[in-house]
């Protein structure tokens, strides 16, 4: 099988999965199309890339260790106090810092809004958290929405884990909505942690300009910025300092340090970002669903959600095109599956493909 999460340590489950791909089927890496990792197709802002490459030289000093730098211009790209911002070495980082910093406070356990991204449960885990799943994301009409009442009652001891827009199901709930579940969670004494790693393509979504006791957020900034391999990332709280107390000191190396001021500082990118892939996934949309025995779910981030017969990630691996599987994640199974909107004709590459494989075969 080519689903790409049977080689995932400790039940995470990610896309980018052409390597595990070539090795299963055989196939040269370069002959895949990957559908199953999910990056900005407009690709880095301008000078980024070159501003990463300069920092090199200067790979024989450490990064400033308070990020001064860095943290004004991710600051001013959230329009944040650059003293709620702490840098991490990716959106991952930040996840396992907040489940940390929330257990030293005295959470016990974590609540997982399924399906959802897997990594809440491992830095949940990690942190020493009691994990408690509730499929909460559930199918109405073309979205999957969030049903609040799966939310429960969160206890004093709880820290609760919202992915908006969600992973892998797409749809995002409103801003206000958000700050409903964080006013929930604030009177239960508990406190909630909203990863926001696809809201750049969503921007009217995003909390972080309103965190605080009982709300903190999670940004990744390498797929919006479209440099995966660099791993950036931040946290949004007020407590900013007290969770850096948890990192290893100099998480955020000079390349990725310099690539996020001159990124975030690029003007007009995040407009032209959010128009191509509006116009981007209307334009899939518009393609897949008239397809036969195929749903497509809209949402807000720049990947789709789609259910088609079981086992069409692997039928389509070996077409040459990489879809994420999504059977691992609760309240799915082998009929779902994600794929990126990537540029126009290689959109179109994967709708033809996914057609003739509904048309060929039962």
């Amino acid at each position: 099988m080519a689903e790409g999460w049977v080689e995932s340590p400790g039940g995470r489950h990610h896309g980018a999965h052409a390597a595990a791909a070539s090795r299963r089927l055989g196939l040269a890496r370069e002959d895949f199309l990957d559908f199953s990792q999910n990056i900005n197709p407009l690709g880095p802002p301008s000078g980024t890339l070159a501003a990463a490459r300069a920092a090199i030289s200067s790979a024989t000093v450490y990064p400033d260790p308070g990020y001064t730098e860095l943290r004004r211009a991710l600051a001013g790209y959230l329009a944040v106090d650059p003293a709620s911002i702490l840098p991490t070495n990716g959106g991952t980082e930040a996840l396992f810092l907040a489940a940390l910093g929330l257990a030293r406070s005295g959470a016990r356990r974590a609540l997982i809004l399924d399906p959802t991204f897997s990594e809440y449960a491992a830095a949940a885990g990690a942190a020493g958290l009691e994990v408690v799943r509730r499929v909460a994301w559930r199918e109405s009409g073309d979205r999957f929405v969030l049903d609040h009442s799966s939310l429960g009652e969160p206890s004093e001891r709880d820290a609760v884990f919202l992915c908006n827009p969600n992973n892998p199901t797409g749809g995002g709930i409103r801003r206000k909505e958000v700050l409903q579940v964080a006013e929930t969670v604030r009177e239960a004494g508990a406190a909630l942690v909203v990863d926001e790693a696809f809201a750049d393509f969503a921007p009217e979504l995003s909390v972080a300009d309103r965190t605080g006791p009982g709300l903190i957020v999670a940004r990744s900034f390498t797929k919006f910025f479209c440099v995966p391999g660099l791993r950036l990332g931040c946290l949004v709280t007020p407590e900013a300092d007290r969770y850096g107390g948890l990192q290893p000191s100099w998480p955020v190396n000079v390349a990725a340090e310099a690539a996020g001021i001159s990124a975030a500082s690029e003007p007009g990118f995040t407009t032209r970002s959010v128009e191509l892939m509006s116009e981007l996934r209307a334009g899939m949309i518009s393609a897949l669903r008239p397809i036969p025995r195929l749903r497509v779910y809209g949402g807000d981030a720049n990947f789709l959600l789609l259910r088609g017969p079981a086992g069409m990630p692997e039928r389509l691996a070996r077409c040459g095109m990489l879809v994420r599987g999504c059977e691992p994640f609760e309240g799915l199974g082998p009929e779902h599956f994600r794929v990126a909107v990537r540029g126009g004709e290689e959109n179109r590459r994967l709708v033809d493909a996914v057609r003739a494989e509904l048309s060929e075969r039962p």
